[in-house]
Parts: C-alpha cells; sequence; structure tokens
C-alpha cells in the first residue's frame, strides 16, 4: 500500500521530483451531474449540486487534484451579461453587456465578487468541498481577464476592437483584470487554489501579436499581483498555442494546463522544468473513443513527459455530461497504474529538487 497521498504525488510535482506516480485527475464540471442525479440547471445555479458532483467524483475516482469547475460565465453575469440555461444544456450567454454598447464601459465597475450574481453559491461550494476534504488538493476554476472581456464585449467583437481601437480593449482589460484579482482572493478565503481558464486566448481564436500586445501583460500584472498575496496562478488556454508557449510559461504561472490542440511534446521542449504542465488526454477520446483508446492517450502523455517530472496527467480540458462513464473510470483505473514512476526507472524522491 502506498504510503503517498495526493498532495505528497502533487507537490513532488512542483517540487520536480517523484513521488510513487504521476498525479492524475479528470477535470470534471458538468459531468458530475451523471453521478449525483442533478440537473444541469441546478448544477450552475446552487451550491449543493456542485459541491456534491465533486465529493462524489471523488468517491467514484480517487483524482490526485479536485477542481470545481462550474462555467465560465460568472463573471460577465455579474458585470451586465445575461445568461440562460436551457433544458438539459450548457449554460450560455444570451445578450453581452457590452455588444450594442461599448461606451457602456465607462459606466461598468468591478462586482462584488463575494455576494453579487452566482458567486456566493460558487463559494458556498468551494468551502463546503474544502472543509470535508484533507489529503486532496482542492482548487477553484475562474475566468481570466481577456476572457472575462470577451464574454462582456464579444469575441468578434473584441478582436475587432483590439485591431481598431486598442485603448478601448486596455480599458476594458484593466477593469476585468481587478475582477480576476478580486476572485482569487475570494478564493483563497474560501480555502480554495487558484486556477484560471483563458478559453477566449488561444490561437485557435485570437493571433499570438494580440496574445503578446493585450494578453500577456494583463496575465503577468494578475500573477504579480497574486503573488504578493502568496496566491499561485494555474492557468489553462483551450486551444492550440504552440506559436506562442513561450510567452504563456513567461507570465508568472506556476502550472499551465494544456488541450489537447497543443504539442505535449513542443511544450516540455519549450517549457524546461519552468511551470508544472497538465494535460492532455482528448475530451474527445473520452466522448467518443474506446478504454483502449484513454490507453493510448494515456501512455502517450505520460511516455512524453512524466520522466521530466512537473507534469500532472489529466483531461485536456473540462469533461461534459457526454463523456463516457466508462471511459472516465478507465481513465482514472489507467492512469494509476501506466503512471507508477517504477516502470520508467525513477525512484520516489528523485529529481531536480
Amino acid at each position: 500500500m502506498s504510503t503517498y497521498r495526493p498532495k505528497d504525488r502533487v507537490k513532488a510535482a512542483f517540487r520536480r521530483t517523484f513521488a510513487d506516480r504521476v498525479p492524475s485527475y479528470p477535470i470534471l464540471g458538468a459531468y458530475t451531474v451523471n453521478l449525483t442525479g442533478a440537473d444541469l440547471r441546478e448544477f450552475y445555479t446552487q451550491a449543493k449540486p456542485l459541491a456534491d458532483g465533486q465529493l462524489a467524483a471523488l468517491d467514484a475516482y480517487e483524482p490526485d487534484i479536485l477542481v470545481l469547475m462550474r462555467d465560465l460565465l460568472t463573471e460577465a453575469e455579474a458585470m451586465g451579461s445575461e445568461v440562460e440555461f436551457p433544458e438539459g444544456q450548457m449554460c450560455q450567454i444570451r445578450r453581452y453587456a457590452l455588444a450594442d454598447e461599448p461606451e457602456r464601459l465607462a459606466r461598468l465597475s468591478p462586482p462584488d465578487v463575494r455576494n453579487d450574481g452566482r458567486f456566493p453559491s460558487y463559494w458556498e461550494a468551494c468551502q463546503t468541498v474544502a472543509s470535508q476534504v484533507r489529503d486532496v488538493p482542492v482548487g477553484s476554476l475562474l475566468v481570466g481577464p481577456w476572457t472575462i472581456a470577451a464574454n462582456l464585449r464579444g469575441a468578434e467583437n473584441l478582436i475587432f476592437d483590439a485591431m481598431k481601437r486598442p485603448e478601448y480593449v486596455r480599458d476594458l482589460l484593466e477593469l476585468t483584470t481587478q475582477v480576476a484579482v478580486d476572485a482569487a482572493v475570494a478564493a483563497q478565503e474560501a480555502g480554495v487554489g487558484v486556477s484560471y481558464s483563458e478559453a477566449a486566448a488561444s490561437c485557435s481564436l485570437i493571433s499570438p501579436k494580440i496574445y503578446r500586445e493585450f494578453v500577456k501583460p494583463v496575465h503577468r500584472r494578475l500573477t504579480e499581483e497574486l503573488k504578493k498575496r502568496k496566491i499561485a496562478v494555474t492557468l489553462h488556454i483551450c486551444g492550440y498555442i504552440d506559436p506562442m508557449m513561450e510567452d504563456v510559461v513567461d507570465t508568472g504561472i506556476v502550472a499551465l494546463s494544456i488541450d489537447s490542440a497543443t504539442s505535449l511534446e513542443k511544450m516540455i521542449e519549450v517549457n524546461q522544468k519552468r511551470v508544472v504542465i497538465i494535460g492532455n488526454v482528448p475530451v474527445t477520446t473520452f466522448e467518443q473513443g474506446t478504454p483502449a483508446d484513454i490507453e493510448a492517450e494515456v501512455r502517450r502523455c505520460v511516455d512524453t513527459a512524466a520522466p521530466h517530472s512537473a507534469f500532472i496527467l489529466s483531461s485536456a480540458c473540462e469533461l461534459s455530461p457526454a463523456a463516457k462513464p466508462e471511459n472516465v473510470a478507465h481513465f482514472a483505473r489507467f492512469a494509476k497504474e501506466y503512471g507508477r514512476y517504477e516502470h520508467l526507472g525513477l525512484a520516489a524522491g528523485g529529481g531536480d529538487g
């Protein structure tokens, strides 16, 4: 029986050493309704279904990390974007707060991230899980400044603004960066770690030039501000980031979660263990593949990244309710089996320190 706890494995990855195996977890948001029977609207709006889902996932899959993933709209909704919850579907924006009235930005102020909109139920869920889980790190999933801006203005409008009126974008990002900082402080108060999703910030949507000119500076400001408060930042970027890997690593984050469109091999080469890499078993494999396909992807990730330490095995993005339960369960089992360092000839406690 291993004497390593999940938090020991995660700490080893951050120390660039080795425990007994690669730490692993699936990123589970709305998928957890499959475990609890809650409907999606309850999951998105109430604390108990969100917390119950994570606790059920802990029992079912024994992950090394829990991340309370709900959706990416809470911040923008609290600032005036209208959100809807269609029956049996993931929540979505009905109206962007700044789509038709960009000048409204001058009248916007940061929301009260502890009390406005759906924030209170989210923090309640975080506190519930954090209070009941001891040996497994528990993290929040917040929204990064660029994606909050996209959820206020609309992604196409925001990209157009970056080209035609850059000062407007900088003003908007000034506001959304403050919101992101405030949310991280609230997460710290709730007893959970801080990770941000920047779903709108990859080369699948924006150019490397836009990232370098607009997004990277606010990511650096964000990490520097939170470092003063002893808050470490993990970042997830959906989509393809190969052309800007160096820029993302250079932002001051401690860990980077990458999507399946991004090359894990190139990421390991570029990164050189500066940040912990998390990823990147494709979500489509969970939804459309077989357990054998899951095994092939786990092998690819472990063989590529595990010998370097500074790696956590995970799904490439959030698993939706469409993921096959047998694939999620098999990922959890096989990750523990194949991720053992002994088969790679790596001894516990080894590494660069």
